[in-house]
């Protein structure tokens, strides 16, 4: 115990020296024009090759205690650890080779020639034999079917072939490894796609996988549930492209607007409260009542909000956005009835520019491929270095590797947990954190209305807040300025007026237009 003693107080020695080191040198970066001597001290040699020396030390720590991860984890791991450690749910989503498809049947055997040819007569069977069907590979009749292993092979007189119950012959229609040419068997079946998995033991790749379990470097293995991971797996997805372009949250107008029973300013300052100030439609009563003497009731709040989502709800979806290649995500719940319902909000970290926000009642993987759809046909041209930062949820893995089938690529990098446990979390941890504060500046527009009554209301309300988002909100990290700068609103100084002019737009945008 004194030797590991020893050995924490030197890296804990090592830590500390490093954090101050760092601390240092980081301000540099703030400063424009560095002092000669101190570039000059940064530039010399001796400094660099110390830096050198000191990671190849630390990777040299690493390399020799990697042979003893595993016994380590092992001893200080035998009981159910109670930390909820988030890197553990994401720790084992791995995307194989794509399988080989076959669509076509194999050319079958006809039963009937070979037992005109060989004068083939039927199994004389037992009682207890209780096969119906026919042979897979020549179709012949279970007559001439008989036990052959005493289990649940069965092998056919007519063509000599053996085959279960469970198995379809080789060749036929399905989905087969790319390193063994087996095909593969559904193993699980989950909410968004379908797992296959080679179960044969004579794949290189389960060789391959095996033999690193047996060389002790199989901790990249280990899955969430504690098992090891050795089988090619693939997945089917249970949803297609076309489905997800034709899919959009539309949300339904209560009322006709050119009919109100208030004139258009009016409109104009319940937008403005409801939406930009984060009221409730029962305080945007009672502040139409108590202020401007107009008697409204809560439920024409909404119905005016929803009416006016119908209407700028394409100009939202279908502006063409100046957007950057980096686009950041993240989840957050709202209520609905009283149950949790998924915002999915997307958003370019640099522009400031919320891309994608539908609602939805699940956090699944088709939900996640909807709003990353929703996020890149916002692009005129789709970039080659389009870059997606997420949490570690698996289902934006999944989402990945979805897209990648359909020829659509991007980069993935996801932050997992709150501390930076990987290079990873440490690069894009600040692009991760603005959308955590997307999320946080939404809430407090959300928190007042105490939930909604239904999803399309949900959604409605999210159309209206995006819009005040990327058209009319200043942005303090803009200059003050909102992210889609509209030279038709510089004419007017006040919200409510912003908001008619946004309603007049909108009416005129037509998503025929934007798609031209």
């Amino acid at each position: 115990m004194e030797n590991i003693s020893h050995i924490l107080e030197a890296i804990q020695s090592l830590s500390a020296q490093l954090f101050v080191f760092r601390t240092n040198i980081e301000p540099l970066t703030l400063i424009q024009n560095v002092p000669e001597d101190l570039a000059n001290l940064i530039n010399n040699p001796e400094l660099s090759e110390l830096i050198d020396s000191a990671c190849l030390a630390a990777m040299n720590l690493n390399d020799f205690l990697k042979p003893f991860l595993k016994m380590i984890h092992s001893y200080t791991h035998k009981k159910k650890s109670s930390s909820n450690d988030s890197m553990i749910p994401y720790a084992d989503f791995t995307v194989d080779d794509p399988p080989i498809i076959r669509t076509g049947v194999p050319e079958q055997i006809r039963a009937e020639d070979l037992i005109a040819l060989n004068h083939i007569l039927p199994v004389k069977h037992r009682d207890d034999f209780a096969f119906e069907g026919n042979c897979p590979h020549c179709g012949a009749g279970n007559e001439y079917i008989y036990l052959n292993n005493g289990r649940r092979q069965y092998a056919c007189k007519v063509c000599k072939k053996t085959f279960t119950d469970k198995v379809s012959p080789r060749g036929t229609s399905g989905f087969y490894c790319p390193y063994c040419n087996s095909k593969l068997s559904a193993y699980h079946d989950r909410k968004g796609y379908v797992v296959y998995i080679c179960q044969s033991r004579r794949c290189s790749y389960y060789k391959e996988k095996k033999a690193k379990k047996e060389a002790g470097d199989d901790l990249d293995l280990i899955t969430s549930s504690k098992q090891y991971r050795y089988h090619y797996h693939y997945r089917e997805f249970k949803f297609n492209m076309d489905e997800i372009r034709s899919y959009c949250k539309q949300v339904p107008g209560s009322v006709d607007l050119s009919r109100i029973h208030v004139d258009m300013h009016t409109l104009g300052l319940i937008m403005t409260y409801y939406i930009n100030y984060g009221m409730s439609c029962r305080k945007v009563t009672n502040v139409m009542r108590d202020v401007h003497g107009i008697r409204i009731s809560h439920q024409t709040v909404i119905n005016y909000s929803n009416s006016v989502a119908a209407l700028i709800k394409d100009m939202v979806d279908y502006y063409p956005y100046d957007l950057s290649h980096v686009q950041a995500g993240d989840e957050t719940y709202v209520h609905v009835m009283g149950k949790n319902n998924y915002v999915f909000f997307f958003s370019d970290p640099i522009k400031k520019i919320i891309t994608s926000y539908y609602i939805f009642s699940n956090r699944d993987t088709k939900n996640a491929v909807i709003s990353m759809w929703n996020v890149m046909r916002k692009f005129i041209e789709y970039p080659d270095d389009l870059t997606f930062i997420t949490d570690g949820n698996p289902i934006y893995n999944a989402a990945q590797f979805f897209f990648e089938m359909q020829g659509f690529k991007f980069d993935l990098h996801q932050v997992i947990g709150v501390k930076n446990m990987d290079d990873v979390s440490r690069k894009y941890r600040p692009w991760k954190q603005t959308e955590e504060r997307l999320n946080r500046t939404f809430k407090e527009n959300y928190h007042p209305t105490n939930g909604y009554a239904s999803l399309d209301q949900a959604n409605s309300y999210m159309v209206c807040y995006v819009a005040f988002f990327n058209f009319l909100r200043r942005h303090s990290a803009l200059g003050y300025k909102p992210p889609v700068i509209l030279e038709a609103f510089d004419e007017y100084d006040l919200m409510p007026d912003k908001w008619l002019k946004l309603i007049q737009m909108s009416g005129e945008y037509h998503r025929e237009s934007a798609q031209a």
